[in-house]
């Protein structure tokens, strides 16, 4: 996948068509996951922790200053923690809950995502093993920030695995060990930690993208895996592949994830809420403005513009956390 470390920004503030909103921007899900009402008000920024131990005490109040109001940590691959509970819990968790601590400390009212351990095309195997793990080290998490900052704080849970890896068999998805992985932790973070599931993967593209979007297209449609799905259109990364854009587009537009040509991949089934990322770097962060980079990103602009308001909205960057905020991620958001 094209980043590493992964820092993004989410906002969600939902009105779509095949669902009620409220005056106070909550959309009603009757039948859904637990009967819950849920809300859409989500704008992020994902916090790679590698990244977060070189922030200054400025960056994190720029943060706690700007117009964000929900944070996403998200680990490493698994194998950076050992690919086992304890390094998990002895190793990442004390990260994730630094970064917490920081966030909460300059801002009551901020809304934490806390990222699984990073599983990735080198080390997938692992996904079929995987499920209490995670789940130990996400309660862990919990045991020590307290109750308090668990309850007031923490939004949901971020599945940290940006694509679909292995055979899928389309007549019995749960055959595929990444996506039992997905479904079985969503069992767990819905119905004994009570919060919200999102996963974030790339759209399609290298020797197979119809097969990445489609793998795509059953997770979100086909089974009540996650509350949303933010969907990479990777344009941004490769200009060779601008028509992800459309691909992007008409998922948003018609709350079904589509192929490049605008037909849905399968029939909507469930109540995942899709929107698109939108993507930039240091490229375009001040002091540096690209002409390319810079020409991708507002065709994102372009395209996106009438659902800043209305679907999710994530946005990856890199570069100077300050200027990230200031030049483009406030500015989106005004």
């Amino acid at each position: 996948m094209k980043k590493l470390f992964i820092i993004l920004v989410s906002i969600i503030i939902c009105n779509i068509s095949a669902y009620s909103k409220d005056k106070k921007n909550n959309m009603s899900i009757s039948g859904g996951r637990n009967n819950k009402t849920l809300s859409c008000e989500l704008k992020g920024i994902t916090i790679e922790v590698g990244q977060a131990k070189s922030f200054t005490p400025a960056d994190w109040q720029a943060l706690a200053d700007s117009k964000v109001t929900d944070f996403v940590i998200i680990p490493a691959a698994v194998e950076n923690y050992d690919s086992t509970e304890s390094g998990y819990k002895n190793k990442l968790a004390p990260l994730v809950i630094d970064a917490i601590n920081q966030l909460v400390m300059r801002r009551s009212t901020a809304k934490i995502w806390i990222g699984t351990p990073g599983v990735s095309s080198r080390d997938y195997a692992i996904a079929a093993t995987s499920t209490s793990p995670f789940f130990n080290y996400i309660s862990y998490i919990r045991q020590q920030i307290g109750s308090t900052k668990w309850t007031n704080n923490i939004r949901g849970i971020y599945m940290n695995q940006e694509s679909v890896y292995g055979t899928v068999d389309y007549n019995n998805i749960m055959g595929n060990p990444t996506i039992k992985l997905m479904s079985d932790l969503s069992v767990l973070v819905h119905n004994n930690l009570k919060k919200e599931f999102l996963w974030i993967p790339y759209y399609g593209y290298g020797t197979d993208p119809n097969n990445i979007i489609r793998n795509i297209g059953y997770v979100a449609d086909q089974a009540n895996i996650f509350d949303y799905v933010v969907i990479q259109p990777h344009y941004y990364f490769d200009g060779t592949v601008k028509t992800n854009l459309d691909g992007v587009y008409n998922s948003i537009k018609k709350q079904n994830v589509c192929y490049r040509n605008g037909k849905a991949v399968t029939v909507k089934k469930s109540k995942t809420i899709i929107g698109p990322e939108m993507e930039l770097d240091w490229h375009i962060v001040s002091p540096n403005n690209y002409k390319d980079q810079l020409s991708r990103y507002l065709d994102y602009v372009s395209k996106y513009i009438e659902f800043k308001s209305n679907v999710p909205v994530v946005f990856y960057w890199d570069g100077n956390i300050q200027n990230a905020l200031s030049s483009r991620i406030n500015q989106y958001f005004e």
